[in-house]
């Protein structure tokens, strides 16, 4: 038998090993797995990463909160009736139906108890709140009739124990008398404390304040 050795081609050789043979550069790649499409985890929506917040972040968070009016601050404000400082005149009362009333009270800031509850049954009697007038005191702050009509245009100025000379106007100081001063009505009265009681004397001066108001106010 000859030795000469047969060498085939590497095409030849291919085509009878190919199911066994492993080429070199196919050897050192790994293998590729692809999983089950059905045993794949389902896609979730990203969820959010919830962070300790910092001291900036407090300190902003207390700002806000400290800066918000609560809805209790808000109605006790609207439930009271305001002290207002308009023009640096200090009143009592909101002037929703322009009326104003003029008193003079050493002792009070603004009326003492007893003349403003007598008050309060009088303007009630008119159909009228305290929230419809601008009380002031002109015992406390020294005002004209001017200064005050400049800032609290009136249609009616109720005037308690109060001069004209006090006020810088030069009319006469007439009691339960109405008196125009161009759109305005001026009435001038006794104190409230000599209304106070039921001795003859106080219904006397009710009755007066009682008959020109009804006239005023139409009553």
């Amino acid at each position: 038998m000859s030795n000469e050795k047969t060498i085939l081609p590497n095409s030849v050789l291919v085509s009878l090993y190919k199911d066994t043979l492993v080429l070199p550069e196919l050897a050192k790649k790994k293998p590729e797995i692809i999983q089950n499409p059905l045993d794949a985890p389902v896609a979730q929506a990203p969820i959010n990463k919830v962070t300790t917040p910092t001291a900036t972040s407090d300190a902003q968070i207390k700002t806000s909160d400290a800066q918000a009016p609560t809805a209790v601050q808000i109605e006790t404000d609207k439930d009271r009736t305001p002290i207002s400082d308009l023009g640096q005149i200090k009143y009592l009362g909101e002037h929703l139906k322009q009326v104003t009333i003029i008193v003079k009270d050493e002792l009070a800031v603004y009326l003492n108890e007893n003349d403003l509850t007598l008050l309060s049954s009088i303007l009630s009697a008119c159909k009228l709140t305290l929230a419809d007038i601008a009380l002031i005191n002109v015992a406390q702050q020294k005002l004209s009739l001017h200064e005050i009509l400049n800032v609290l245009p009136s249609k009616l100025v109720m005037i308690f124990d109060v001069s004209s000379t006090t006020l810088k106007i030069k009319l006469p100081t007439t009691l339960y008398k109405s008196i125009q001063l161009g759109d305005t009505y001026l009435l001038f009265s006794n104190s409230l404390s000599l209304m106070q009681g039921g001795d003859q004397s106080a219904k006397l001066e009710k009755g007066k304040l009682w008959a020109i108001l009804k006239s005023l106010f139409q009553l």
